[in-house]
């Protein structure tokens, strides 16, 4: 059975419960509330028994078996849910499963949730097993773009009528951190008292609780939104990351850019430069396009900027690190806006 979506597994569930059902991804809240749903089917299907089952270090997998194997005499059939924090059941916890996967009893809906899987932890045999004998979903992060039209379906969901602008900040001040932003979604319904949300009254109700990684402030850097890298950037700092580590995620795409102007010089070919540098296939059309239309060296000179935070940083110049880091962000955002906008006409 391939993946589905959240939404599709609870209208496949509509049809009966799975034997098996592995509920696995980034979202933890997306997770959850999938999980609540997916119980209340479970209920209207007659598993009225619920039991709970925590994989920690030296956990007895036999515990599984036996579960199964002493249903209530209250109750027809019973949901057993297994968490997997780190969905590393290990040889022991797989063989369990695949061997239930093959012979899963008619009375009991075995429901394992796990966290983030790897590519190769999605391809296990364990994996594979359940997918086959039942049903799988697994929750990628939400993408900024698509934030706005989320927070805009929770609101209509809890009866807020919120305008696109307001939505858009919503969900701008609270990038990756989903259970604030539903949780400003409760609040905006709380105190609407009915009435519309637009930009003004999200503005004054909405706190910034965004939660930014540091490979974020390549992407804003890349993207020429000279705002956004600011705001990374400030946030980055706020929430006491190391300043070494924000500097080497975008000297790393600075670099890559020098290099690529470099060999334009030099005859070499941006495919070998991409190589070099070990670049994601899905970002190498990107970075290339602002090698190209940027002004000769540019790349090279913001680059020599950042060897000059780095000295700041750690402590051999007597400057601010992170005020010379945000400096550097938004001069490289601001290139690349700027070269963006020379390739569109």
């Amino acid at each position: 059975m391939p993946e589905l979506r959240c939404d599709q597994l609870i209208g496949r569930l509509d049809q009966g419960l799975a034997p098996m059902v592995l509920l696995a991804g980034e979202e933890p809240l997306i997770i959850e509330e999938t999980l609540d749903q997916l119980r209340q089917r479970a209920r209207e299907h007659g598993y009225l028994e619920r039991e709970i089952l925590h994989v920690e270090t030296g956990f007895d997998w036999g515990r599984i078996a036996a579960s199964t194997d002493n249903l209530s005499l209250f109750a027809a059939r019973r949901l057993l849910e297994l968490r997997l924090p780190n969905g590393k059941p290990g040889k022991e916890g797989s063989a369990v499963l695949k061997a239930y996967a093959q012979n899963p009893p008619e009375d009991t809906a075995l429901v394992v949730i796990a966290g983030r899987l790897e590519p190769a932890q999605r391809k296990s045999a364990w994996v594979q097993a359940i997918a086959k004998a039942g049903l799988m979903s697994y929750v990628w992060p939400l993408r900024r773009h698509e934030l706005s039209d989320w927070v805009a379906h929770r609101a209509q969901s809890r009866g807020l009528t919120i305008d696109r602008d307001a939505a858009a900040l919503i969900a701008e001040r609270n990038e990756g951190n989903l259970l604030a932003l539903a949780q400003e979604v409760e609040k905006l319904a709380l105190m609407s008292d009915g009435k519309a949300v637009g930009l003004a009254e999200a503005r004054d109700a909405v706190a910034d609780s965004a939660r930014y990684a540091v490979f974020d402030l390549p992407d804003a850097v890349a993207a020429g939104d000279v705002a956004r890298a600011q705001r990374i950037t400030q946030r980055l700092r706020v929430e006491g990351e190391e300043p070494v580590l924000v500097l080497w995620g975008l000297s790393r795409d600075l670099r890559v850019l020098a290099d690529l102007q470099a060999s334009q010089a030099t005859g070499e070919s941006a495919a070998a430069v991409m190589k070099r540098h070990r670049v994601w296939q899905t970002r190498q059309s990107r970075l290339q396009q602002l090698a190209q239309r940027a002004p000769r060296q540019a790349w090279a000179r913001l680059l020599a900027r950042a060897a000059a935070a780095d000295r700041a940083i750690k402590g051999a110049e007597p400057r601010r690190g992170w005020d010379d880091l945000i400096e550097l962000a938004c001069g490289a955002a601001r290139l690349a806006g700027q070269t963006n906008q020379r390739g569109s006409t």
